[in-house]
């Protein structure tokens, strides 16, 4: 937004040069006072052009925008009301019997540069929102771009790097240091050689292993999401397959990561096959091997595990008001912005509010959340460019996981 620069025509040391030209008109000498003051006043250095370069977040931009925009309102804005009076006082003045052609041609000029400075202040106001709103579109823009790019890498990713042990153990361990970190897995596994066990943090486990089928030739396998709690493996599958629980460790210990007991349900939370490492088996006391509780079998039977959503829905409760929150205030920003493309980018955010479920009560509903949480482009910008509202969504959906499918 340029600098308001004024105008000679509107100062009373440029009139007092001209004889007679301001003789009488003390009204209209003090409002060109009154008006030079209050723009002088102004730390027009702040609103220079270029303010917006260089900033590469949405959030700094905007802590950036704000105070500008605050002093424009506070400071600048209010000179377009001086200035139109001023042009009319001109008018008046002008136009008083007693006035003489000096007086009439100053106030002809006087009320022509207030009116047109009056207007340049009306648009310095646009030229700063708009400044605002070009500048965060172009970030929005170049962050898809990059999401766009990164995404294409991941599709043209060859299988030989997605099937690295190492990336594997790598996966594996970030999700045992964190057991509320939820990926995504693609099993294949033709019963002839060793089976393939991918682990990916966006990518749905219907493209990975559709990408694998493609790329490796195997055709049979399963997949869905993971996640760990210690050594206990947990997967929530999409697609069944028979003997998984036993056959997934094999790729597991051959990355070099050490892995207790495999849980596999299915989307509905039901206990579909366990395995127990028996070499992790402890012996009690007296010298038998504790044996695993059977689902269902804990004291208290259904009400017991009702009881123990409590807490992870209320954990989701929490995260999903402040997730709403966020958005809201988000759209609300976007609003004020009035750019054409406002209305569309308010309707995308008010969907995302009504796809986070109130109360997912099923493996099915916490795992569709979060496929959607993961993949949604919406989300990711908001918790790349404004407040990440996509962890704390993820965390509290996995533990809504971890108490629907531990047995």
């Amino acid at each position: 937004m340029p600098t308001l620069a004024y105008p000679d025509d509107l100062k009373k040391s440029f009139w007092d040069k001209k004889k007679g030209a301001l003789d009488g008109a003390t009204d209209l000498q003090d409002r060109l006072k009154a008006l030079q003051k209050q723009h002088e006043a102004v730390d027009w250095a702040k609103l220079a052009d270029g303010w917006s370069k260089g900033l590469t977040e949405l959030d700094k931009l905007t802590a950036v925008y704000q105070p500008i925009d605050k002093l424009y309102r506070a400071k600048v804005a209010p000179l377009r009301l001086e200035a139109a009076q001023l042009a009319m006082a001109a008018d008046k003045a002008g136009k008083a019997k007693e006035a003489g052609k000096p007086l009439k041609d100053a106030a002809v000029a006087i009320s022509r540069a207030g009116t047109n400075f009056a207007k340049a202040v009306a648009a310095g106001l646009d030229d700063l929102e708009a400044e605002f709103a070009q500048a965060s579109q172009a970030l929005l823009k170049a962050k898809k771009n990059a999401k766009s790019d990164e995404a294409q890498g991941e599709d043209d990713e060859p299988a030989s790097a997605l099937i690295d042990p190492k990336r594997l153990l790598k996966q594996l361990q970030l999700c045992k240091n964190d057991a509320q970190r939820l990926v995504n897995f693609a099993y294949l596994d033709d019963g002839k050689q060793d089976p393939v066990l991918v682990l990916h943090p966006r990518m749905a486990g219907r493209a990975l292993m559709a990408k694998l089928v493609k790329d490796l030739g195997i055709k049979t396998g399963s997949f869905g999401m993971l996640s760990l709690d210690g050594t206990v493996l947990r997967l929530v599958v999409e697609k069944k397959y028979g003997g998984l629980v036993k056959r997934i460790r094999i790729p597991i210990k051959a990355c070099g990561f050490k892995l207790g007991k495999v849980l596999l349900v299915d989307e509905k939370g039901q206990t579909l096959d366990q395995d127990e490492d028996q070499e992790a088996d402890q012996p009690t006391s007296g010298g038998a091997t504790a044996k695993p509780a059977e689902p269902g079998s804990a004291p208290g039977g259904e009400a017991a595990a009702k009881a123990a959503l409590d807490g992870p829905l209320q954990a989701w409760a929490t995260a999903r008001q402040e997730a709403i929150t966020v958005l809201k205030d988000v759209a609300g920003q976007i609003a004020e912005l009035k750019d054409p493309e406002s209305g569309q980018a308010v309707v995308q955010i008010s969907a995302v509010v009504k796809n986070l479920t109130a109360e997912p009560r099923t493996s099915a509903q916490v795992a569709q959340l979060a496929r959607y949480l993961g993949n949604d482009d919406v989300v990711a910008d908001v918790s790349d460019l404004a407040n990440d509202i996509r962890t704390p969504l993820l965390k509290a959906l996995s533990q809504l996981h971890r108490a629907l499918v531990t047995p």
